[in-house]
């Protein structure tokens, strides 16, 4: 299965943040490249959404005759329960970022590569990229890999995979039941626990969280609002994934007079 990578560019108060988004063919060639050893993918570091890995990157590739470098290589594992789109975010210590950063399927095909787009951050003395990626639900392998200048060199780092779910729960419905009530209905997303629904007294307003149900609840009533008042009403969805709650896109604003 194909992804894509695409640059985009997000200018932030103390630097610059480079995203680098995974789209076909604009940072890697379109053909898949089988990866040259697979004993990596026993060893790969297990990561989950919404976690971060704390990490040291020592020299640990030694030089050969086709390629006499001092070299630093390390994978991480990750399962995607569904289309998701993702956000790798690194953290290195010092000037000197990973060269390049590869994913690959979990047939060990790589399917996308980001060799640039490394800011740095002379306060802290770390370098930070951004990493978008849309990925289809299933396994996959995150390279990170560095050609270091000695043997001894070594660079504090932290990885964190945040995201979303790629799409949007859906109104089926919104109307008035009866004088200070509404009913919200929407269809079902595939593969979440519950949906958590919002309502607001302006479309642009603070929307709070006014109930969270279940996945087999496709509706709700909001009863004891101000009769012939307009609220504006979103909904999303949710799933626990190991101990942390990871969210769908939210719906498209609707809103009602009661």
């Amino acid at each position: 299965m194909m992804e894509n990578l695409k640059i985009m560019w997000k200018k932030t108060a103390c630097a610059i943040m480079i995203v680098a988004v995974l789209v076909t063919g604009i940072l890697t060639p379109t053909q898949t490249t089988q990866a040259a050893v697979y004993s990596w993918m026993r060893t790969a570091k297990t990561m989950y959404l919404n976690r971060t890995i704390n990490g040291t990157a020592r020299n640990n590739v030694k030089p050969t005759l086709m390629d006499p470098y001092d070299c630093y290589d390390d994978y991480f594992y990750v399962k995607i329960p569904a289309r998701m789109e993702l956000y790798l975010s690194i953290s290195v210590e010092g000037t000197s970022p990973f060269d390049f950063i590869r994913v690959y399927n979990n047939s060990g095909n790589e399917i996308g590569s980001v060799y640039s787009g490394w800011s740095y951050n002379r306060s802290s003395n770390r370098c930070y990229i951004k990493i978008k990626m849309n990925l289809n639900g299933g396994s996959y392998y995150i390279r990170q890999a560095d050609i270091y200048r000695s043997n001894s060199e070594k660079h504090r780092y932290s990885v964190r995979l945040t995201g979303q779910f790629a799409n949007a729960v859906s109104f089926s419905g919104l109307r008035k039941a009866y004088s200070g009530a509404a009913k919200l209905t929407w269809r079902r997303f595939s593969g979440v626990d519950g949906y958590e629904i919002f309502r607001s007294t302006s479309a642009r307003g603070t929307y709070r969280r006014i109930a969270t149900v279940g996945r087999g609840t496709t509706s709700c009533t909001n009863r004891g609002l101000r009769r012939n008042a307009r609220y504006y009403y979103r909904i999303r969805g949710y799933k626990n994934i190991n101990g942390t709650r990871v969210y769908t896109k939210t719906s498209a604003t609707r809103s009602v007079r009661v």
